[in-house]
């Protein structure tokens, strides 16, 4: 992961509670220059598709407020970019079938008021790899209607919702997610179409909803951390879960059954469709519904 130098997002998480303008206080630490803010500035980025059949995507952002949506079909990226902190300035190139957005690369600490917001949207029919790297940053992800082949998001100290309303155009081969210090919602990944899962759980309150059309039968791997853990599942189906770390943590919700140390749900084994998943028990919680 790309390392950008902020040594406070923690303290940021806690003090401004990822609000939707950031609130930065008065911080002070000796060698660390303060980062000049000013009045706000916007900018926008746009780049036509122009018979691009595929792309890969990489958006990197530090700290502030992220929307990223389907857009035009005739552009392949469009973002609006508001903030009042000159050294935030985004960085936008597209070379060589390569997408990247990017906060830059600085050190510092931003003076009182400091503001951050990304409006991204994506073409919503060009097979893409997208990769998102993100830290202390409040966020909305509605990825329905894009052809992701592949997604991997990395979060800091955020506090986001990612969710698909309707299927995405391609078949996933993998969805990785690692969640630092987050709260975080994963709705509907029936949609997403996804033929491998894997999470890793951090610090915080993690909710993954798996409903959604599945299709095709699909591998998941869930690492959980230190908090809370729900893990959620269609009813139409079928669903194994199989627990490494003990069931001490484990509560149900629906109709589940024990069967040689796994979950399983109505389902399994009456449909074709199923979910073969692994769950690594942390410190918090794990909560398992069947809807």
């Amino acid at each position: 992961m790309r390392k950008t130098t902020y040594i406070w997002p923690v303290l940021f998480l806690v003090l401004s509670s990822l609000a939707c303008t950031i609130t930065v206080p008065r911080i002070s630490l000796p060698g660390v220059p303060t980062l000049e803010v000013g009045p706000i500035q916007e900018y926008r980025e746009e780049i036509p598709l122009e018979g691009t059949t595929a792309a890969q995507v990489e958006i990197i952002l530090g700290i502030g407020e992220l929307t990223l949506t389907a857009g035009e079909p005739d552009l392949l990226f469009s973002g609006l970019f508001r903030t009042n902190v000159p050294a935030w300035k985004p960085e936008v190139t597209w070379k060589d079938g390569v997408l990247k957005v990017a906060q830059p690369d600085i050190r510092g600490i931003p003076g009182p008021g400091a503001e951050n917001e990304w409006d991204l949207a994506l073409a919503p029919r060009v097979p893409m790899n997208l990769k998102l790297q993100v830290g202390a940053t409040k966020g909305q992800l509605d990825l329905g209607g894009l052809a992701l082949t592949h997604l991997s998001l990395e979060t800091g100290a955020s506090d986001m919702i990612v969710r698909w309303d309707v299927p995405n155009a391609v078949p996933m081969e993998r969805f990785l997610l690692r969640a630092g210090a987050a709260n975080m919602e994963v709705r509907g990944i029936g949609y997403a179409r996804p033929r491998n899962v894997q999470v890793e759980g951090g610090v915080g309150n993690l909710t993954l909803d798996f409903r959604g059309p599945w299709t095709d039968s699909a591998r998941v791997k869930v690492t959980a951390g230190v908090g809370a853990l729900t893990l959620r599942f269609p009813s139409d189906v079928g669903v194994q879960i199989a627990v490494e770390g003990g069931l001490s943590n484990v509560t149900t919700s629906g109709n589940w059954r024990l069967s040689g140390g796994a979950y399983l749900n109505e389902a399994y084994g009456q449909v074709g469709t199923t979910l073969d998943v692994t769950l690594t028990a942390g410190v918090g919680g794990v909560i398992l519904e069947s809807e």
